[in-house]
């Protein structure tokens, strides 16, 4: 993780001096001491992240994939529909603060739908229109959430 970041350090840079590596080097320690204190880091959870990054990979192109269709849906809404806003609470099965928020945010993300809150194992999310609302329960999110977790923590 180290020479991942300090590598993303020399490519914002654009260049590679003594001065760049040494500044490199420090920001890179301090971004591995937040990940540490903040992600419940520590180096021998690198290894299973490095075997559970293909899941993140696919995770990341499943909430691009659904920003499109949802901006899809969100069309007749804008142009004409008219919004019938529901607000919903939904109980998930992540068991980690970050897989939960990892969903939170991805329901963000989604055109139509924002979470409100979230509290513990539940979430509560505000839709656009009651359609959208309809399987908030078992979401793509949180089946591929499931699977990175298991991955990382199994």
């Amino acid at each position: 993780m180290a020479l991942l970041i300090f590598l993303f350090w020399v490519v914002l840079n654009g260049r590679l001096t003594w001065e760049i590596c040494f500044l490199g080097a420090g920001v890179t320690a301090l971004a591995l001491l937040f990940l540490c204190r903040a992600c419940d880091w520590s180096l021998r959870k690198e290894g299973k992240l490095y075997r559970a990054l293909p899941l993140i990979l696919c995770y990341a192109a499943t909430v691009v994939w659904e920003i499109f269709k949802a901006n899809v849906r969100m069309l007749p809404v804008v142009f004409g529909g008219r919004p019938d806003p529901v607000v919903r609470s939904v109980t998930t099965r992540l068991t980690t603060r970050l897989g939960r928020m990892a969903l939170a945010n991805s329901i963000t993300l989604t055109p139509g739908t924002i979470t409100l809150e979230c509290a513990g194992n539940e979430l509560t999310v505000h839709c656009l229109t009651s359609a959208m609302a309809e399987g908030l329960e078992d979401t793509v999110f949180e089946r591929k959430l499931v699977k990175i977790e298991e991955a990382l923590h199994g």
